[in-house]
């Protein structure tokens, strides 16, 4: 199995605990370092064992990180969001598939590792879709949503398709009760979570 430890690092830098549509326009220098210090150190949580312990790994790490920040210096000059953030998705799936190798060894296992990526790929990363499609206010976290899509991913992966179906029905009646105002992605978010759940057991377990 390959092992994508850079995509599943800017990834979870990127999406999983910030909106980078904040991050398209004039932010503040602090705010500029405040993210350069996280994505550093998500990217070393990833892959320290490799990147830190030779010359060979320290010149990845930067280059990962340098394909990072020129991603980020697109958005602050206020680029296409769709060019800028499919560009820097496939460069580093390119980048993590190139690299694969130094990382087969890795403390982080090539399974455990495509499995996060699936819940990566499952939770933020339609929540970025749908706030460049305008299905989401562009400040908008969607927490319900990821939520609901990550729940659906764990039981999918593991075959609980009672707790699936629950997933689903609680997510329905959520947002029946507090967001009341429907829109497509009430059908969009449950549909792709199915269908990356069911994708992702495929990859894992084939």
């Amino acid at each position: 199995m390959i092992a994508l430890h850079l995509f599943l690092a800017h990834t979870v830098a990127d999406y999983s605990f910030t909106n980078p549509m904040k991050l398209y326009g004039m932010i503040q220098t602090s705010q500029r370092l405040k993210h350069f210090c996280w994505v550093i150190l998500v990217f070393l949580a990833f892959t320290f064992d490799v990147t830190l312990s030779s010359f060979p790994g320290a010149l990845i790490l930067c280059g990962g990180l340098a394909i990072h920040f020129l991603t980020d210096l697109f958005r602050w000059k206020r680029q296409n969001p769709w060019i800028v953030e499919c560009v820097s998705l496939g460069s580093f799936l390119l980048y993590g598939i190139i690299l694969s190798s130094f990382f087969s060894d890795s403390f982080l296992s090539p399974f455990f590792s495509t499995y996060l990526i699936g819940m990566v790929t499952v939770s933020v990363l339609p929540t970025q879709v749908f706030r460049m499609m305008g299905g989401l206010d562009a400040m908008d976290n969607e927490s319900d949503g990821i939520s609901e899509r990550l729940a659906m991913f764990i039981f999918g992966v593991a075959q609980q398709y009672l707790f699936l179906a629950i997933a689903i029905g609680a997510a329905l009646v959520y947002r029946v009760l507090f967001r009341k105002k429907p829109n497509w992605v009430w059908v969009a978010s449950p549909i792709i979570g199915l269908f990356v759940s069911l994708i992702f057991r495929w990859i894992i377990f084939s």
